[in-house]
């Protein structure tokens, strides 16, 4: 018995948790030359992500009791792992900042080190997974 991601209803299999996702994001932004303002609206947004995310029921090993080991935790921050995968995180992180940027060069900068497509192209045929406009 696996635990579905809340978002695609696939099985949560890389435990790698929402903050460390948009942390790893937040680092390329600085070493890229994007004006202050499209970072402050993009982290907002991505703030926002965040909050709902951590709304959701903690990632609970399906054989154990509830109780502090029987949580999942990410492999980088050993943080307690949230009921949406990697992958959906990652495609609405990239869509957050996608729909934020102007320039051509950037997007393609921000694809090829985040590897989009292959999170767009895993996740397109999942009928649920539509992102919704995040609330301001």
């Amino acid at each position: 018995m696996s635990i579905s991601c809340i978002s695609c209803n696939y099985a949560i299999t890389e435990p790698l948790c929402a903050n460390c996702v948009v942390d790893q994001v937040k680092v390329w932004f600085y070493e890229r030359r994007i004006k202050q303002k499209i970072i402050r609206q993009i982290n907002s947004r991505l703030k926002d992500l965040l909050n709902y995310v951590d709304e959701l029921d903690f990632f609970v090993t399906p054989f154990e009791d509830l109780n502090e080991d029987s949580i999942m935790k990410c492999i980088k921050c050993n943080e307690e792992m949230r009921l949406m995968c990697f992958y959906c995180v990652s495609n609405k992180t990239s869509q957050i900042v996608k729909n934020s940027l102007k320039s051509k060069e950037v997007i393609e900068s921000f694809e090829e080190s985040f590897n989009t497509g292959f999170y767009d192209y895993s996740l397109d045929r999942v009928e649920n997974l539509i992102v919704k406009p995040i609330a301001n």
